[in-house]
């Protein structure tokens, strides 16, 4: 593939050190042998080349300097990129800038000298800590002694504060729950007279006698799994029949705005995947399904 691209530094003229990227056709008897595969030269390519920088030729033709070829391509792109990491080689290390400092209008003399001592004092042992292995080993052992006494500290609050927590945490929940009302109202029984066949039916052994066995023990006996998860449970509000855990109950009531309120309940009552596809705002969006994760 022909090289039809060059970068070229300018040894003479108004660009003079300058680097330029142009087309080869602009550099007079070129010689293609004297440049690498890679695109540099063997040794320093020195050359007359068209100073081509204007759109229209002037009437005696391109005005021409001596240059030295640089680096050439068979693409602009290649000539480029080329031109960019020679101009960042040659780009001047940037200048760090001193510290701004507040004017201090009430402020002493003595005070700004004390603060930059202070800061020297600081910087200093830096510097010796990074060099000195026998300062690494010190500090080491010093944050050792530190994350232990942390540790002790830890294990003190957990074997002191959290049964604390947690029995306050039950007593939350244990208040939250509604007084418990029996199901079962006893009906009045008609007045009866002693002796009588009435009283001796009504009565609770002579309904024992003509009630079966298999009714007796069903009427008695409780279901131990729903007695169980009618005690973790609570109902929001009586009569609407909406059930959530005690827990979930507990964090609610002790909210400590409606906003937080609300939010406990619908993570309690509602399913996440509901959550994630409900419309609570009432605005104008898409379908559900776009917002499943």
């Amino acid at each position: 593939m022909e090289r039809r691209f060059a970068v070229v530094r300018w040894s003479e003229g108004g660009d003079c050190g300058k680097l330029s990227d142009l087309k080869t056709d602009a550099i007079r008897g070129y010689d293609d042998s004297k440049m690498y595969q890679d695109g540099n030269p063997f040794a320093t390519y020195s050359a007359v080349v068209d100073w081509c920088q204007r759109r229209k030729q002037q009437r005696g033709g391109w005005p021409h300097y001596r240059g030295t070829v640089i680096f050439v391509s068979a693409t602009r792109f290649e000539t480029i990129r080329k031109l960019n990491s020679l101009l960042k080689e040659e780009e001047p290390t940037e200048l760090t800038k001193r510290a701004s400092v507040a004017p201090q209008k009430y402020g002493d003399d003595s005070d700004c000298s004390t603060d930059i001592e202070t800061q020297s004092q600081k910087a200093k042992p830096v510097s010796d800590n990074h060099n000195s292995p026998i300062q690494t080993v010190v500090e080491l052992k010093q944050e050792i002694k530190d994350l232990k006494e942390e540790n002790a500290k830890l294990k003190e609050i957990v074997l002191q504060d959290v049964p604390g927590l947690l029995l306050s945490l039950r007593n939350i929940i244990d208040s939250a729950a509604p007084p418990k009302r029996s199901r079962v109202e006893p009906t009045k029984a008609l007045p009866a007279l002693p002796g009588s066949p009435q009283s001796r039916s009504s009565s609770p052994c002579a309904t024992s006698l003509f009630l079966p066995r298999s009714t007796l023990s069903s009427s008695t006996s409780v279901s131990p799994s729903q007695t169980a998860s009618q005690s973790s449970k609570v109902e929001i509000h009586p009569g609407t029949g909406v059930m959530v855990e005690k827990l979930a109950w507990a964090y609610a009531i002790n909210a400590n705005s409606a906003t937080v309120f609300v939010r406990h309940l619908l993570t309690a009552v509602f399913p996440v995947e509901i959550l994630l596809v409900i419309n609570l705002r009432g605005n104008k969006r898409g379908g559900g399904e776009a917002r499943q994760p």
